[in-house]
């Protein structure tokens, strides 16, 4: 079995924090056998999700306006 029959799907995430807190992601989706449609679609889910766990924080000039 060589090293691509022995997966179908693969996903990789890299979580890092700046010196200020800040966390940043990087994300791969790696699905074999499907359409480029569905692999898309999982990496949009994942980066959704990425993007709830991990949110950006407020610039400075939004949180001094408020919002």
């Amino acid at each position: 079995m060589t090293e691509q029959q022995a997966y179908r799907q693969r996903v990789m995430i890299e979580v890092s924090t700046s010196v200020k807190g800040v966390h940043t992601y990087s994300s791969t989706v790696e699905i074999l056998d499907v359409d480029k449609e569905v692999v898309l679609a999982e990496s949009d889910a994942l980066v959704k999700a990425l993007d709830a766990r991990y949110p950006a924080p407020l610039e400075e000039s939004k949180r001094e306006k408020g919002g």
